[in-house]
């Protein structure tokens, strides 16, 4: 949004990683608009959702790979989305990913197009998410939860680990 109050429209490419979301832009939305977070994978994606004032990342749900574009797309409309966060595997020096970075830009790409014909105004960035699938695993091994539990579940709350650490590092 711009000073006036009036909807810009937001279509650009993200050709890295966002390590300074408070100098992004990104806060203007904030109050807004959700924050979405996909945590792109070859057979599920795992999906979480923020609050309206960007405090707390939750899971939301975990859908197929395969012909997601439909579901992202009603999620971003039920949900008032304004960001799209999708999480980028990184080396551990922080350098590509191989692979799995490719299938991610890939996806990125497509997400984009979508994005930019039905919802102008979104944005979409990409994020570190090192290490968010141990600690989805760690905090499921905490809680107790079995091992076929866990299956259905440690995708979106990684997720919500890669979107809380957007979140935290905004305030």
């Amino acid at each position: 949004m711009n000073q006036e109050g009036d909807s810009e429209v937001v279509v650009e490419r993200p050709n890295r990683l966002l390590s300074e979301p408070s100098e992004s832009g990104l806060l203007e939305y904030r109050g807004h608009a959700r924050a979405l977070c996909l945590d792109y994978g070859n057979k599920r994606i795992g999906v979480a959702i923020s609050d309206i004032g960007w405090c707390i990342a939750s899971p939301l749900k975990v859908i197929n790979s395969h012909g997601c574009f439909p579901d992202i797309m009603e999620i971003i409309d039920e949900y008032a989305v304004g960001i799209v966060v999708v999480g980028v595997p990184c080396a551990l020096n922080g350098g590509n990913a191989g692979k799995q970075r490719e299938k991610v830009e890939k996806f990125v790409s497509k997400l984009m197009d979508l994005i930019g014909a039905r919802f102008p105004t979104v944005r979409v960035i990409l994020w570190d998410e090192r290490y968010s699938s141990v600690a989805a695993n760690r905090f499921l091994n905490e809680a107790g939860v079995s091992t076929a539990a866990k299956r259905q579940h440690i995708d979106k709350v990684a997720a919500s680990f890669i979107l809380q650490g957007i979140l935290d590092a905004m305030r």
